[in-house]
């Protein structure tokens, strides 16, 4: 005699059927999903070498111009025009890998820029210099190669301290930290501030 199948049996059987299948779309999804994630790992790993490179590239440009700036390091052997052509140099790089980069790492170099650069100053001109032709540690003006006109490369009426420019300096070598994921030494792991 045929036996009736009750709920239970059913149910049962069901279950025992539907097991294999969901263990393996589980494994299809969690596959899939290490898949993506290695993904994303392999595509920002590309993007922060990417980066070492170019700030490679501007780290020494960058030290160049504050060195200029703030009459410290090797400023005695920097002229006004070089300081110019650096700038140049230095945006052409930024500009071209600025989708590499944060909005306010981005932000941070043209702070900087605009710290020690009046630009737009004049049409068919270069940016002039905002930093000082002289401080407590020098004076441009007593250098060997100094002609009087370089005095028209630098503002008269929009300069800065050394101070604020040190300032601008500091908040962008901070962004290229967090960019690069530079940990501070006190600090083990680089804690981003929201």
């Amino acid at each position: 005699m045929a036996t009736q199948w009750n709920s239970l049996e059913i149910a049962t059987l069901a279950v025992e059927a539907l097991t294999p299948l969901t263990v393996a779309g589980l494994g299809i999804f969690i596959a899939r999903a290490s898949s993506r994630i290695e993904q994303v790992q392999w595509a920002n790993q590309t993007v922060v070498t990417r980066r070492l490179d170019i700030f490679a590239q501007l780290a020494p440009g960058l030290n160049q111009l504050l060195c200029f700036a703030t009459f410290v390091g090797g400023w005695k052997e920097i002229q006004p025009r070089q300081a110019i052509a650096l700038k140049r140099q230095l945006d052409e790089t930024m500009y071209a890998n600025k989708v590499l980069f944060s909005d306010p790492l981005f932000a941070a170099y043209q702070h900087f820029m605009t710290t020690l650069f009046a630009m737009y100053a004049s049409t068919d001109a270069d940016a002039h210099l905002r930093a000082p032709t002289h401080s407590q540690w020098g004076d441009r003006r007593h250098m060997p190669w100094w002609q009087d006109s370089m005095t028209q490369l630098f503002s008269t009426t929009n300069t800065v301290s050394v101070d604020v420019i040190q300032a601008a300096y500091d908040q962008l070598t901070q962004q290229f930290r967090a960019e690069l994921y530079v940990p501070h030494q006190a600090q083990p792991l680089l804690v981003n501030k929201p």
